[in-house]
């Protein structure tokens, strides 16, 4: 091996000289011993060093890189470093080789995400759960799914985080105009900052590439639509027309497929039901699905549903009196799902399981209002505006605002001080069931029409 006291000029031009039997040509600095410049056949060349192991004395060797992308200056400085190290009993070479093999073993982010749901799934609801899963599946995993969790940087945190914010939203779909997700961007945000934190902290990652990195979305508008009184009525009448049997999407020439015709609206009648119910019982949709008859005791004096902990979004218990809407509502849902099944609302055949064999997919309510959208008549409505719509309307009719939140067992109601954690176990039942029934009484007026049928002339009455 040559020594030869290297130069920019001779790093740049030097060529691979042939010799018999030889693969590369070798050069050892002679400023900074141990650094040697190699030229392979093909006229790659690589900066290597090359020293004795202070623990037995082995010849070791190992490489920066290749150049012109480490420059001969980068190689001197890089080559007393390893030089420190070897003096102080190090052996970079064995290490590289280690830190080599834990990369190749490193978890992908999916990986790291499984072991994240393994963990969280049983301490979240099954509509959480879902909508997490949902959100890795649709969002991330595309995009950072495959590379190593190790080597997720910020910029593919902010490039993932990009890419939601440009996709149009499913619910726009056949709508014909483009439109953008307006909170889904910060979820997923807050996802993948959940499951790094997580990872840091069971030291399976060194650091958090989310770490400064802001929510897509600075500034969420807060949703604020509810019904107003003219638009409940029209709602409940139109999912009064609701045929048994779903209707098909229209066809091309604005005709019906098996199942309905024009008059009805292309949504099911159980589902119809469910909506009416998350009005008159102010409870979320995904938990009104999901009754089990096992939850209702319909007794003749205080009729109410028990919402298990398992399938309420704050993992409490809820207990809800029914009014006796809710009741009839209640009463002929089960007429349509037949005394057999243990589903109020029992899921329709689908692809991939049969009718009645689990309850009705929470989804399965948004989905059907997109269809029946046209049939409606009523902008910028979505399911959930159904449980504002009930709070706001109660806040209407004089029931306090303490009562409004324990309807919609807001958990920081009851639970939000040392009192209500540890004190206060009192159920409540009766400021809810008066609140809750008289909310019903003012639907039923509301849907008969003796309620609200002279605002228009009072409004009138007003301007003049």
């Amino acid at each position: 091996m040559a020594l030869k006291r290297l130069n920019a000029r001779f790093v740049e031009t030097v060529t691979f000289k042939s010799a018999e039997g030889a693969t590369r040509n070798e050069w050892r600095d002679a400023d900074v011993r141990g650094l040697e410049l190699r030229v392979s056949k093909s006229g790659v060349k690589t900066w290597a060093f090359r020293y004795r192991r202070a623990s037995d004395g082995t010849k070791r060797t190992i490489t920066l890189g290749n150049f012109p992308d480490h420059s001969l200056d980068d190689a001197r400085v890089w080559a007393l470093g390893v030089r420190t190290a070897v003096a102080k009993g190090g052996d970079p070479a064995s290490e590289k080789t280690a830190a080599k093999k834990a990369r190749r073993a490193a978890e992908t982010f999916s990986e790291v995400a499984d072991e994240w749901i393994e963990r969280h799934g049983p301490t979240k609801s099954p509509r959480a759960l879902a909508d997490d899963v949902s959100m890795l599946n649709r969002h991330i995993r595309p995009e950072i799914g495959d590379m190593k969790a190790c080597d997720v940087t910020k910029r593919d945190v902010i490039a993932l985080l990009d890419a939601v914010a440009s996709k149009a939203d499913a619910r726009a779909k056949g709508v014909g105009e483009v439109r953008r997700m307006t909170h889904r961007p910060n979820r997923v945000f807050e996802l993948v900052r959940a499951i790094f934190r997580w990872a840091v902290s069971r030291d399976l990652l060194k650091y958090d590439p989310t770490v400064g990195v802001s929510p897509p979305i600075k500034r969420e508008k807060a949703r604020e639509r509810q019904l107003s009184v003219e638009e409940i009525r029209t709602l409940w009448r139109a999912l009064d027309g609701a045929p048994v049997e779903p209707i098909r999407d229209r066809k091309a020439d604005g005709s019906f497929g098996a199942g309905g015709d024009a008059r009805g609206i292309p949504m099911s009648k159980a589902v119809a039901l469910a909506m009416k119910l998350s009005l008159a019982t102010g409870q979320r949709i995904g938990e009104v699905t999901g009754i089990n008859v096992a939850e209702l005791d319909l007794n003749d004096t205080a009729p109410v549903w028990t919402i298990p902990g398992e399938r309420s979004k704050n993992r409490e218990p809820h207990r809800v009196p029914l009014s006796p809407l809710a009741v009839s509502l209640i009463a002929e849902a089960g007429r349509l799902a037949g005394g057999g099944s243990e589903w109020l609302f029992p899921c329709a055949a689908g692809k991939y399981r049969a009718a009645g064999s689990g309850p009705m997919d929470t989804h399965a309510p948004t989905k059907a209002l997109e269809r029946a959208r046209y049939k409606l008549a009523i902008d910028h409505f979505r399911v959930h505006d159904l449980r504002r719509t009930a709070a706001t309307q109660m806040g209407e009719i004089g029931v306090n605002p303490f009562a409004i939140s324990l309807v919609l067992n807001h958990v920081s109601v009851r639970r939000g001080t040392v009192t209500g954690k540890v004190y206060n176990h009192y159920s409540y039942d009766r400021e809810k069931r008066d609140a809750l029934t008289s909310w019903g009484a003012h639907l039923e007026r509301i849907i008969s029409g003796t309620e609200g049928s002279n605002l228009v002339a009072l409004q009138l009455a007003k301007r003049l």
